[in-house]
């Protein structure tokens, strides 16, 4: 398994990123679509009656204002936050800096963070724009996650976005139902590079920073968004497995070149994208330690990490309700019947990553980078713990 080489290195995703899928609608007041800069720094949220990490408790903690889930890749994350009556999207490094926003309908909070051929981060935003036809269609902007810089044009796309990945569809007809084929752009030019077809001989699967995934012929397989080629494809039946029961996972490991595919209403396998792997058939989510490179499997037998030569370090049995929340310098954070426990990822022995003594709510790491950024969660509020830009010249900021 080399799923800690992909080609696009320095990518974390979300460890779960579940979206509103909605249509966007034309609303006003109109947004400002193109990106612009903020002046105004983040709000600097006071720690003093909360219950920290200790390994954040000497960072500066700001409040993006987020409202959806966000996604990171490069050292900068994208999140989205309702400002009157518009959503705001703002791009912000791990020093709690905002490098730009941009704007859409309320409706529309779709979007995507993924990598093109040369390894450059992009934003992918969601729109509805009227056409020349005076009708309303719905598109996807690529943007430079660093500089909000427009990579390719709006292009027009089947309906709002489903992902994983660069992947959209047409919404259902009514309040519940099927969405329409599902179809997969290429991130570095927004061409279209895969379809459904209506008799279900293709089903895409997801599009994964320039590899889409898609069902053909009984096989798992994997294509270069790029040139179209064919990197792997893996026979289902030698896995026990159906063309007909795979499909996207509600759950996105954190771990480059790690895709999770459901295989059934209750199961899911987890895959190497380099190495065309099947690392799991059992995997609930999956988490790779950005500092140790410690890979996380949790399966219906329990927690099981391994090493960078992928030699087995520990196992723990676990409560089925068991889910990981974030895995990062070393430590494992678990959520488990309302409760959080930490774990040391090298050993497996629990650790103590708070103060024993300690009061306030807990609050949880949601993603954890190399340098030791992170994404907490305070209840529902998305707050960013930053790191200095300067490491040693203190925490005030940059």
């Amino acid at each position: 398994m080399t799923y800690r080489h992909a080609r696009h290195t320095g990518v974390i995703l979300a460890a779960v990123t579940v979206l509103l899928v909605t249509a966007c609608e034309v609303s006003e007041p109109e947004p400002v679509r193109n990106p612009y800069p903020v002046q105004d720094p983040l709000p600097e949220v006071g720690t003093a009656g909360m219950q920290l990490p200790t390994s954040f408790e000497e960072l500066r903690v700001v409040d993006p204002g987020w409202d959806t889930t966000h996604q990171y890749a490069d050292g900068v994350y994208l999140a989205a936050g309702e400002r009157d009556s518009v959503l705001e999207f703002t791009a912000v490094d791990v020093h709690g800096d905002v490098l730009w926003a941009a704007q859409r309908p309320a409706s529309c909070s779709g979007f995507a963070v993924t990598t093109d051929a040369q390894g450059r981060a992009l934003a992918i935003l969601g729109d509805i724009q009227t056409t020349d036809e005076a009708l309303a269609a719905t598109t996807a902007t690529a943007y430079d996650l660093t500089t909000g810089e427009q990579v390719w044009a709006p292009v027009e796309v089947p309906g709002p976005h489903q992902g994983p990945g660069l992947v959209f569809a047409a919404s259902p007809e009514g309040f519940m139902g099927d969405s329409g084929p599902r179809t997969a752009l290429d991130p570095t030019t927004g061409r279209v590079v895969a379809t459904e077809s209506s008799s279900d001989e293709i089903r895409l699967v997801g599009e994964y920073h320039g590899i889409v995934l898609l069902t053909e012929d009984d096989a798992l397989v994997a294509r270069d968004t790029t040139d179209d080629g064919e990197l792997w494809r893996i026979p289902l039946a030698e896995h026990g497995l159906t063309a007909a029961s795979i499909g996207p996972s509600p759950s996105t490991p954190s771990g480059d070149g790690l895709a999770l595919i459901a295989t059934s209403d209750s199961t899911s396998a987890l895959i190497d994208l380099q190495e065309g792997a099947i690392l799991s058939q059992t995997a609930r989510d999956a988490a790779v330690d950005p500092t140790t490179g410690t890979l996380v499997i949790l399966d219906d037998t329990g927690l099981h990490a391994y090493d960078t030569d992928d030699q087995p370090l520990w196992s723990l049995t676990v409560a089925p309700e068991t889910t990981i929340a974030a895995l990062g310098s070393v430590f494992l954070y678990l959520r488990e019947d309302g409760t959080v426990r930490v774990h040391n990822v090298l050993t497996g022995d629990v650790a103590q990553a708070y103060e024993p003594h300690g009061q306030g709510p807990i609050i949880v790491p949601a993603q954890i980078t190399a340098n030791g950024a992170a994404v907490l969660l305070d209840g529902d509020r998305r707050l960013l713990a930053a790191v200095p830009e300067h490491p040693g010249l203190g925490d005030s900021g940059p």
